[in-house]
Parts: C-alpha cells; structure tokens; sequence
C-alpha cells in the first residue's frame, strides 16, 4: 500500500520539491541583489564577467558569502527541526522549543561579556547547546527510558529558564556591548566571508541523515512500531 501511495504522489512530490528549489534559488538572488546600495540590475548581471567594479566588489566580497553563509547555517538548522521532530514525534519541536537554542545564547552572550570574541563566542555557544542538550535528557529520563513527553515539557521548561537568563545578561551588558549581544541573537552575517565549512557541515548533515531516514521514518509513526519492525529506537534517540 505504502508503494502504491508513493507512486501516485510522486508527481506532486516532484512538483513540490521542484517548487521549493525554484524559490530557494529566488531567495538566494534577492539576497545577493538587495543591499544598502542600490545596483541596477545590468550591473549586477554584468557583476559576474567584469574584472573589477563596486558591483563586482559588493557581490563576490560581501553579499555572497553572506547569503551563502546563510543558507548553510539554515539548512542545518531546518534538519535540527526535523530531527527533533521525529525525535518528539510533535510537529512543534525545533531546537528552540526545546532548549538547545537557549542554551547556546546564554553561553555566547556569557562569553561577550567577559570580553572574548569571535572563534570563543562560537565554541561557547557550541558547549551551550550542548550542556542545554545534556540537562534536558538528564531531566526528563524515568523508569530508564525517555518519552516524547517528557522530554518535551522538560525543553521548554529550559527554554523559559535560559530566556530569562538571557533577559538579565541583556540587562546587565554595557552599552558597548548591547549592540554585539543583540547582533548575535538576531543572527549576524556581517563577519561571514567563508561560507564553504558552514555549506559542506549541510551537506555532511544531510548525507549523514539519509541513511537513518527509513528508521526515522518508523520512529515517527510509534515506538512500538519501529521496535517491532527493527529500528534501533534507544541509539537513534542517543544519536
């Protein structure tokens, strides 16, 4: 039956899928196109043969890689959800929702406030998530095992804690330092020149997922149905 399905909705998958590219690309030339100065659209076409020029310039030593910069850091971002969806079985997780994000802010804004920058902010912001991971499983484990459940009302209860957390080191940073804090919330790209390692992280990313997805896709319709039919459900879970 699930064959048949999938083959009367390949079309429309096609489509879909189709349909996403077709706008991601869009997003991607609106984000190389629109800047704080404004280029006619002949100039930025004739951007990628010209030798040298300001629109050369704008697009190939800032927009690009930011943009670029941004779509690696998003798509990564867009697999955390779903990984944590299927993890939860709950359309609502993201790495938000359950803490992980929380966790990543209090520990970057910790670090801006003791005055270091750049690779520290982002290693402390990696150890953040992280320690925010570690507590939300320690609390929510019970009887040896974790449940959907648990496992989400414990993130948000995290979640709101490190919210507030972030609220005070907001309110205790120095008006120098406020600007770099809420820059770093809101996602900065202005720093971004080297998007090959956040693209290539993606792409590891999702060539890493794809094998697990038949497993997943078991864990996202039960536990007991993907034990019965094989899954590995305690390792996918840890993983």
């Amino acid at each position: 039956r699930q064959v048949i399905c999938l083959a009367v909705n390949r079309p429309r998958i096609l489509v879909v899928y189709a349909a996403l590219t077709l706008a991601a690309l869009g997003a991607l030339l609106l984000s190389v196109a629109i800047g704080s100065v404004d280029l006619p659209w002949r100039e930025l076409a004739g951007a990628f043969s010209a030798d040298d020029g300001l629109a050369r310039t704008l697009i190939y030593d800032l927009r690009l890689p930011r943009a670029l910069s941004a779509f690696g850091a998003g798509s990564t971002l867009a697999l955390a959800g779903v990984l944590m969806q299927v993890l939860l079985r709950n359309p609502l997780a993201d790495p938000f929702v359950m803490g992980v994000s929380g966790g990543a802010a209090v520990a970057a804004l910790s670090a801006i406030l003791l005055g270091l920058t750049g690779f520290a902010v982002s290693m402390s912001a990696t150890l953040g998530a992280l320690m925010a991971t570690l507590l939300v499983f320690a609390l929510a484990h019970d009887e040896g095992s974790w449940t959907p459940v648990r496992l989400l009302l414990t993130g948000i209860v995290v979640a709101a804690g490190t919210g507030a957390i972030v609220t005070m080191l907001l309110a205790l940073g120095e008006d120098t330092e406020l600007r770099g804090m809420l820059f770093w919330l809101m996602g900065d790209l202005s720093l971004a020149t080297q998007p090959m390692l956040l693209l290539v992280t993606a792409s590891l990313a999702v060539l890493v997922g794809l094998p697990l997805a038949r497993h997943l896709n078991l864990l996202a319709r039960g536990e007991i149905q993907a034990r019965v039919l094989g899954a590995p459900v305690d390792l996918l879970r840890i993983g």
